[in-house]
């Protein structure tokens, strides 16, 4: 019996899953045993992924991402409304602060670091554009997720209910909703060596004027030992307020 069309289109763009930092390069064999698929299906999963440009052959067995990747990329980096409203608030920022600015984002249950203004040429944070976050640890992660819907939250705690005892996240329904309530009443949320043992984060989030939801979270991150010799409300305030200017700046638009 041959594939629906859907079933087919979804295997193919789940062979673009499979590249990975670890595994940035595959043979057909391996993407047909990955994907449990036949060899010849595979060859034509990868034939149609090289003719579209999102992959291209690496020697004379393999396959790597390919242009067409780079130049959505470049396309998605020119287009944000949210990127492109918020990196003078971030530059401003890093100015101000001395501390590094990171920007996240939503995307379905991924959440994703979109830019990063950095205070020195030393990166703090080994996240970077497009390396997905931990939903559950983290100031970014954490803002956004406060800042769900009740309906999303509760489908986000049911989904991935199994990564909640690897976290300092309640793993009981009525706990979890409160946990993030405090976090979206306090209106920010302080990391510290949630995400790397020696780095603190102070995340706040941009949200949409027509809602309470966050279109994505601001972050200033540097290490512990700098975080405790500020003033965090002071500092709380400063992000809050290039957050609400960003929001401005996104309803006009």
């Amino acid at each position: 019996m041959s594939e629906k069309p859907t079933s087919s289109l979804k295997r193919l763009l789940n062979v673009l899953d499979c590249f990975t930092e670890d595994h940035p390069s595959w043979s057909v064999e391996d993407i047909a045993l990955k994907q449990d698929i036949s060899i010849p299906t595979a060859y034509r999963y990868m034939k149609l992924l090289v003719d579209a440009g999102l992959l291209q052959h690496h020697g004379e067995s393999h396959y790597t991402f390919g242009a067409r990747i780079l130049t959505m990329d470049y396309v998605v980096r020119q287009t944000d409304p949210v990127l492109r409203a918020s990196i003078p608030e971030m530059k401003n920022l890093v100015a101000r602060t001395g501390f590094d600015c990171v920007l996240s984002s939503s995307y379905g249950d991924q959440i994703l670091d979109t830019y990063r203004v950095e205070s020195t040429d030393k990166p703090l944070l080994s996240y970077g554009r497009g390396r997905p976050r931990p939903l559950f640890k983290g100031g970014a992660p954490k803002i956004i997720v406060a800042h769900l819907p009740n309906r999303q939250l509760r489908k986000l705690f049911n989904t991935h209910h199994q990564d909640l005892t690897e976290n300092t996240v309640p793993n009981h329904w009525n706990e979890f909703r409160e946990y993030y309530a405090n976090i979206r009443n306090l209106g920010h949320y302080y990391s510290r060596g949630e995400l790397e043992p020696h780095l603190a984060a102070l995340a706040v989030p941009i949200l949409r004027a027509d809602s309470n939801e966050a279109w994505a979270a601001l972050s200033l991150v540097s290490d512990i030992g700098r975080f405790e010799l500020i003033d965090l409300p002071k500092m709380a305030s400063l992000l809050a307020d290039a957050a609400r200017s960003i929001s401005s700046t996104l309803t006009k638009t």
